[in-house]
């Protein structure tokens, strides 16, 4: 299975969960279960950044499609263990398949914001990810 099928297993997992609906078990892949459990682990951090990168809007107005491809970029701009671009990209191209072309433009404009602003956000807080 490609990380790029992995990235659509996790983002159903956690947009199912979003909903109340725990399918945890159902991981198809070490780095699905990876992406699930990281993002999750770590969602005050990444909606804080996802709030800080907002423009005139709030983080509970965004469609929950969005909100989950964000994290997902997020989590893995924040691992830093694939290229920048990569985590954008794939996060944007999975706002455009289970959302709409909107959601994909909110997603790139947010994750390209995040880009240049997690590096001091995680220093100026002495956080890291669990």
């Amino acid at each position: 299975m490609s990380r790029t099928q992995d990235r659509k297993n996790a983002f159903v997992l956690l947009f199912s969960n979003t909903f109340g609906i725990d399918n945890s078990e159902d991981f198809k892949s070490q780095f699905t279960k990876e992406l699930f459990n990281g993002v999750n682990k770590n969602i005050e951090i990444i909606d804080d950044i996802i709030r800080k990168n907002l423009k005139n809007w709030k983080i509970e107005r965004i469609s929950r499609v969005a909100k989950c491809a964000m994290r997902i970029g997020v989590y893995e701009v924040l691992k830093e263990e694939v290229p920048i671009a990569v985590a954008i990209n794939e996060s944007v191209e999975i706002a455009k398949i289970f959302g709409s072309e909107s959601d994909a433009n909110y997603v790139q404009a947010v994750l390209s914001s995040v880009s240049s602003f997690y590096k001091k956000y995680m220093q100026d807080n002495n956080l890291t990810l669990e």
